[in-house]
């Protein structure tokens, strides 16, 4: 027979493991990482991941202005929405560089049969959470990811310069296309199939450093029957910045009218026509020029947070960061990624896999957003402030 004091530490011990079992249980999909979008944040996280026989690597890069201050966990999880996870152990952590403001591990994942790792920052009372996708859908991770001349993975999704090269250089195989890729239709607009088709240009065998041409964009795999490999848009020096007329007239086409498109495409004096676009709309050379400024501001900052196989600016998430500016709460699901703005707009955007872009972001678009989107943009045209 049980004695009432056994019964008691029984009872006590399960109420201890219940509720530390809740404690440590991360809902995801209730979690807000709009952080993630603010290149002003005071963290920022990048990562890669790449998989061979020995199983699941992800490189990790963390930045901060004093690293000493932050403590970090690493947990892993059966998707967005789970109930439980597991804390993963230093002996799957190697550090690859360490210093003050930035940090570089690398996580080898032998087993893991989860689907999401997330990274816990935190200080004091402070947390911030940062997620990385552990399956693409039917698809494996390439072997390869490009670095650079220090062999440190290169986090971002485009090349601006030369002097890269990659983490194993046997024999790549390369596949160029050549799309000149149109930017998001509005919000209103009709949808589209989520999974575009697109022309293949030419193919090559090459080894180690490769040279691309600007504005094309590759598929690089180690081996002809790989099912995936890694995207990368070869852009001018100059991006994520634009600086060349025709780049900045198409990246201000969200603002125009149809009418107005088809002039600026078709003026035989380009220059002169996007000044008096500007000019017409702020009325002062000065107020014109502010708009300017702060307008591409959000194009450049669209192209650093979601250049995939197009420029950032082109893309779903891209248009809506540009027009409605940084969402206030971000949150993920499976196959999900919700937007949501003080002023009371939402936007769901559903994420698929494909072989050239491992996670898309494609709009759910409906007419319900055309009285929202008119009045944002006629708000930059006119220079108004939020």
């Amino acid at each position: 027979m049980i004695n009432l004091e056994t019964m008691i530490k029984r009872c006590l011990s399960l109420i201890f493991l219940t509720w530390l079992g809740y404690l440590h249980a991360i809902d995801f999909s209730s979690i807000n990482v709009a952080w993630q979008y603010d290149l002003k944040a005071e963290l920022k996280l990048a990562h890669r991941v790449f998989q061979n026989e020995e199983g699941i690597f992800v490189m990790l890069q963390v930045s901060a202005d004093s690293l000493s201050d932050w403590g970090y966990e690493l947990l892993i999880q059966d998707g967005y929405e789970a109930e439980r996870h597991e804390i993963m152990m230093p002996l799957n952590v190697d550090t690859v560089r360490s210093g003050k403001s930035e940090f570089s591990i690398k996580l080898h994942l032998p087993l893991v049969t989860q689907d999401l790792l997330i990274v816990r920052m935190y200080q004091l009372e402070r947390d911030y959470y940062y997620d990385i996708a552990l399956k693409i859908g039917n698809l494996s991770f390439p072997s390869i990811y490009p670095i650079n001349k220090n062999a440190l993975p290169i986090y971002k999704n485009y090349i601006n310069r030369s002097g890269y090269s990659w983490n194993q250089a046997d024999s790549l195989h390369i596949i160029k296309y050549a799309e000149d890729f149109s930017r998001a239709d509005s919000p209103m607009a009709e949808m589209k199939p989520l999974n575009p088709a697109l022309n293949q240009d030419t193919s090559f065998r090459a080894k180690d450093s490769v040279f691309f041409e600007e504005d094309f964009f590759y598929v690089v795999r180690d081996d002809i029957n790989s099912s995936t490999g890694v995207t990368i848009l070869k852009t001018p020096p100059y991006f994520p910045k634009y600086r060349k007329l025709f780049e900045l007239v198409e990246a201000m086409l969200y603002l125009t009218s149809e009418a107005e498109e088809k002039a600026l495409l078709k003026s035989k004096n380009v220059k002169r026509d996007f000044d008096s676009f500007w000019l017409n709309n702020l009325n002062t050379k000065s107020r014109a020029q502010n708009a300017i400024r702060k307008y591409y501001k959000s194009v450049e900052k669209a192209n650093i947070l979601f250049t995939d196989y197009k420029a950032g600016w082109k893309t779903d998430r891209g248009m809506i960061y540009i027009i409605y500016g940084i969402p206030d709460e971000v949150y993920r699901l499976n196959g999900l990624e919700e937007w949501y703005y003080d002023s009371g707009e939402a936007f769901e955007f559903d994420v698929i896999s494909s072989f050239f872009a491992p996670c898309t972001y494609s709009l759910r678009r409906n007419k319900n957003f055309e009285e929202g989107w008119l009045r944002k943009v006629a708000k930059i045209r006119r220079g108004v402030d939020e």
